[in-house]
């Protein structure tokens, strides 16, 4: 009887120390989650209302044109001054091309598919066409440039690609110290001959993770164009409750230029600091298309410590009173 009073005594004894640790680590994973979940308010300035000296806007930020063989056409775009000085500004036009499956682009690079480059001219003052012209547009003004495309009449066929800069031309001040800012957009033009035009698209990819403990939930993607002309690939995201419920989705288009490779990366921006999720991708490229369902858990790294900690704790709970059940039976034998 006895022997039997000591197994309650100590079973209580456990089961108070073991109740004791688990409420330390529910208050710790109470205490990080709150901070984790319901962080500190941020602290609002006041926005500032000061306009910058020079500042630029180009509306629009791109233009697709059909290219006929012997053809000229006139297009045009608008430059916007909306800083608080006038200044000059120059454009001219570029290559444009990307250099890896990143997309880096590049302005320099020649090849069959930006011949363009060369058939755009801009108008100037004077209603001449030149290569390169300069402009001036007073602050709160804008200010329309024009250009054409003279397209000769033996073309490749397929897509041409260039880039015209608007370039703002700072004026000299002798108290810079010899450094200058520059201020420089880009606005593409994407172009599609009459010529023998091929369309081919291949899906190389499409990847997404099942598990985060931090950071944006994000698919992957590569997408091939083995023609020459571009097409737009489509990614989607569609993001449900495990029990049913939509709670994000998107669609974005990527330009996927002939003759490249490039990879796609969409994130969920919002992403939550933990969480189980059924998340649907998809990829469209041509007749090309790609979808993966899969079941997302999203727990940070310090909420599988603490379930680690539990788990160890209630593996020796049982080792624990294994072993006292043991040597007690142990005694009643002798």
């Amino acid at each position: 009887m006895l022997a039997k009073s000591k197994i309650t005594s100590t079973q209580k004894n456990l089961t108070r120390f073991l109740n004791k640790a688990i409420a330390v680590c529910l208050l710790a994973v109470g205490v990080v989650a709150g901070a984790t979940f319901y962080p500190e308010t941020p602290v609002v300035h006041a926005e500032e209302t000061e306009k910058p000296a020079m500042r630029i806007q180009v509306s629009p930020t791109d233009n697709r044109v059909s290219l006929n063989k012997g053809e000229t056409n006139e297009y045009s775009f608008n430059v916007d001054n909306t800083g608080t000085d006038s200044y000059d500004f120059k454009v001219y036009v570029t290559p444009y091309s990307v250099t890896n499956e990143k997309y880096s682009p590049n302005f320099s690079n020649e090849t069959s598919h930006t011949m363009l480059r060369r058939w755009i001219d801009f108008k100037n003052e004077a209603g001449e066409y030149v290569k390169e012209n300069t402009y001036t547009v007073e602050p709160g003004q804008r200010k329309e440039v024009h250009y054409r495309i003279t397209v000769p009449a033996d073309i490749p066929g397929g897509g041409q690609y260039a880039m015209i800069f608007v370039e703002a031309i700072p004026k000299t001040d002798n108290n810079t110290g010899g450094i200058r800012t520059i201020s420089r957009l880009g606005y593409r033009v994407f172009g599609r001959t009459n010529g023998e035009t091929k369309e081919s698209a291949e899906i190389l990819n499409h990847n997404m993770d099942s598990f985060y403990t931090s950071g944006k939930v994000k698919m992957t993607g590569s997408v091939k164009n083995d023609g020459n002309a571009d097409f737009n690939a489509i990614f989607k995201i569609k993001v449900e409750k495990i029990f049913g419920g939509v709670v994000y989705e998107d669609s974005k288009g990527y330009d996927v230029l002939p003759e490249t490779t490039r990879t796609i990366e969409m994130l969920w921006e919002d992403t939550p600091a933990f969480g189980i999720y059924r998340i649907t991708s998809s990829m469209n490229a041509l007749d090309k298309s790609s979808s993966t369902t899969k079941i997302v858990l999203i727990i940070p790294i310090f909420m599988i410590v603490i379930l680690l900690m539990l788990l160890t704790i209630t593996i020796a709970w049982f080792i624990i009173l294994y072993r006292k059940r043991q040597a007690q039976k142990s005694k009643l034998i002798i």
